[in-house]
């Protein structure tokens, strides 16, 4: 994943506005911008559903990540890298 640079001209009406409610909450208007993105995204993440795992794929899901972490596993570039 990847940031992404975002850039917004805001009326001077609104930057008033901002300023209001980021400066009570000890924010810049940037960073209280930033902060309303962020609990937007987080608001979507949270309805994403939630699937629960067997027993038993759970169990394959760790001993594969142990040995990821072991070095044991390669990175595939296309389906081919299967065979």
């Amino acid at each position: 994943m990847h940031t992404q640079k975002i850039q917004i001209t805001l009326t001077p009406e609104e930057v008033s506005a901002l300023s209001l409610k980021s400066r009570s909450l000890g924010y810049n208007v940037t960073k209280y911008v930033k902060f309303i993105v962020m609990k937007e995204a987080s608001s979507v993440v949270e309805n994403y559903p939630v699937f629960p795992m067997s027993q038993a794929l759970e169990k394959r899901t760790m001993d594969a990540l142990k040995l990821h972490e072991k070095g044991k596993s390669r990175h595939l570039k296309t389906l081919n890298d299967l065979d």
